[in-house]
C-alpha cells in the first residue's frame, strides 16, 4: 500500500498501511502499547515547550500527531480492538465531555 497522501483515508487503509510498515514485528502488547503511547506523547510535548519558547517545529509536530493516528489505529488492532469501535467511543466520550463544560470563549477553543 502507498502512502495515502492528502486524500481521507479510511481506518481500514490506515491499518493496511501500519500493518505493511511494521509488517516484520509482532503485534505489541498492552504494556508495550503504553510505553510508545507514552513516548509519542512525551515528543509532543517537547514540541510544546519550544514551541512556548519560540522555537516550534511544525514539520515535528506533524509527524508525531501522525504517529498517534497511523500507530494507534495500529495499537488497537493489535490489542484485539476494532479501530472504528475505538474512534465511535472516543467521539461520543469527547461529546460528553463537551456537552458537560461550560462554552469556552472562542480563544481558548482548539483550532
Amino acid at each position: 500500500m502507498t502512502d495515502p497522501g492528502p486524500n481521507d483515508p479510511r481506518l481500514s487503509e490506515l491499518l493496511a498501511l501500519a500493518r505493511d510498515i511494521w509488517r516484520d514485528q509482532p503485534p505489541m502488547d498492552l504494556p508495550h502499547v503504553a510505553v510508545a503511547a507514552c513516548t509519542v506523547t512525551g515528543d509532543i510535548a517537547r514540541i510544546s515547550r519550544d514551541e512556548l519558547e519560540g522555537a516550534a517545529d511544525r514539520t515535528t509536530l506533524e509527524r508525531e500527531l501522525g504517529n498517534l493516528i497511523l500507530s494507534g489505529t495500529r495499537w488497537a488492532a493489535d490489542l484485539g480492538l476494532d479501530p472504528e469501535k475505538c474512534v465511535q467511543a472516543a467521539a461520543q466520550a469527547q461529546r460528553r465531555y463537551i456537552a458537560s463544560r461550560p462554552q469556552a470563549a472562542p480563544d481558548h477553543r482548539a483550532r
